[in-house]
């Protein structure tokens, strides 16, 4: 295997290709296997080594908070470095494998949100996300994200005019969090290539322009030993996370940040529900039928499984972000105690519209909602605090507006008017505003950090993921996200990831 500990080279060594890859990711892993075995000379430079360490998994550090409107700002300096995985194959190691590719409405400009909207439709993506599920080894999903009906597992009966729908998600055996064999492989095999060179441990520190400051020139590297190194290739692709791409960028003098957007309109992923006390309900769902639920309850990862959705429908009516709704089943919120009493008081008004009263079914359920693009939400650096490498410890202050709240608190109504009107259900949401940030779960999702927009004034990369400005250096990762909608963002990342190795190609003299 073509594997080379950068701490081991001669200090000052000169690293060289074609295509130099800041990152060994999943995306940047992914890139790479679409090359492998053609005639552009590709170099990986990975931080870390094959497995996770704890010194360089602490290059990672940084301070962090999250804010929102009428609640108390939430600490969170611990997120930067539990968030992401520093080693090859990046976060893989973790990552669960689920995968489900954007809504139609993700990539839409939605007048009620602002930012909102992509350079291309989810129409336009159907064939990189076709073979981006080929890759993972999992069903391809239909333009309308639709898996196959399968007649023992019927999704709730809720009326299409609610726009509420069964939004599909399936495992990759390719994960480290799944099948650790499987993803060694995924991350391994194609570097017996001989166009394929993956240096560990090169942890790049600044991107350096040309004179003229319009293309990478080369890339200064270091190493935890003391050790410094350069790279230099014909085209460079920035691939290190949504907080790490930023944070390379601006210490390299402000890469892209002609219109001051590199590192605003961070988004993430959190997760809302709450356990029942003896003071309080749990958020739980009442479902009137008693045939099984096995579409919606996700048992082990081992199958598919659906939430419930809010599609473009819901959201132009209801003029609110993405929502879903997990169901699961195995102690609902309040299990175990009085207010399990309390929480199955919704089964009593679990009433089907035909007069029909049964005790259905009570399951357990957490929210997601969409964090809308927000320019005060944002990366930048502490340039007080350096990390052994001399770069620049992060700050992020991931910031919430009453505009997400407003949002949140609408689709947790409109699905629970849609539930009672269909005859399906009781939702049971006790959950207040001024909890928000208290029950909030954060996901290891980095989004929206170097957003793509054909306008170099509304984003730092164009519709090709080329950074505005510097000819040569393009940028792969949920970072170039517009909109974070509630998907995991891996599928699209190695949509995107497909698109932009077509793109290479046809830049570099090769055909596809």
């Amino acid at each position: 295997m073509a594997f080379i500990d950068a701490k081991t080279l001669p200090d000052a060594s000169r690293i060289e290709a074609d295509l130099v890859i800041i990152g060994g990711g999943l995306a940047g892993i992914t890139l790479a296997r679409e090359l492998a075995g053609g005639p552009i000379k590709v170099a990986i430079l990975e931080s870390g080594g094959l497995e996770i360490d704890t010194e360089n998994q602490a290059l990672y550090a940084g301070s962090a908070v999250v804010r929102a409107p009428g609640n108390a700002d939430k600490p969170f300096d611990d997120y930067p470095v539990q968030s992401r995985i520093r080693a090859y194959g990046g976060s893989g190691h973790v990552w669960g494998g689920k995968c489900a590719p954007l809504d139609p409405a993700d990539f839409a400009a939605r007048d009620w949100a602002p930012h909102s909207g992509w350079p291309m439709s989810r129409a336009q993506m159907q064939s990189f996300y076709d073979r981006a599920c080929d890759l993972l080894e999992i069903p391809r999903f239909g333009p309308d994200n639709a898996l196959p009906a399968d007649p023992a597992r019927k999704p709730l009966d809720l009326d299409p005019r609610d726009g509420f729908f069964p939004a599909p998600r399936v495992f990759t055996r390719f994960s480290g969090g799944g099948d650790k064999t499987a993803f060694d492989a995924f991350r391994t095999d194609f570097t017996s290539a001989p166009n394929i060179t993956v240096y560990l441990n090169a942890n790049v520190t600044r991107i350096r322009l040309n004179a003229k400051g319009d293309a990478v020139e080369d890339l200064d590297v270091g190493c935890l030993n003391g050790k410094r190194h350069t790279a230099r290739g014909k085209t460079y692709v920035l691939a290190t996370g949504g907080i790490e791409n930023v944070r390379l960028l601006l210490a390299s003098g402000g890469i892209g940040n002609q219109s001051d957007l590199v590192g605003r309109f961070f988004q993430g992923h959190a997760t809302y529900s709450m356990d029942g006390d003896a003071e309080t309900e749990g958020s739980a769902i009442n479902v009137s039928r008693t045939e099984p639920m096995g579409l919606y309850l996700n048992a082990g990862r081992t199958s598919a499984h659906c939430v419930i959705g809010g599609g473009l429908p819901a959201q132009d009516r209801m003029k609110t972000g993405n929502f879903t709704l997990t169901l699961y089943s195995g102690g609902p919120p309040g299990s175990g105690s009085p207010t399990q009493a309390e929480t199955r008081a919704i089964r009593q008004t679990a009433t089907r519209i035909d007069g029909v009263q049964t005790d259905g079914q009570l399951l357990g359920c957490f929210a997601m909602s969409e964090h809308f693009p927000n320019p005060d939400s944002r990366v930048t650096l502490d340039t007080e605090r350096l990390d052994p490498l001399g770069v620049p410890r992060i700050r992020l202050e991931w910031t919430y507006s009453a505009r997400d709240w407003e949002s949140f608190e609408r689709s947790t109504a409109g699905l629970g008017d849609a539930l009672g009107a269909s005859g399906q259900g009781r939702l049971c949401w006790p959950i207040q505003r001024p909890d928000y940030l208290k029950i909030f779960s954060a996901s290891r999702h980095h989004m929206g950090t170097t957003r793509m927009n054909a306008d170099p004034k509304k984003g730092v990369v164009d519709v090709d993921s080329r950074v505005h400005g510097a000819g040569n250096l393009y940028i792969a990762g949920s970072s170039v996200f517009p909109t974070s909608g509630i998907a995991n963002p891996t599928l699209t990342i190695l949509a995107l990831v497909m698109r932009l190795a077509d793109h290479l190609k046809l830049e570099m003299g090769v055909s596809r």
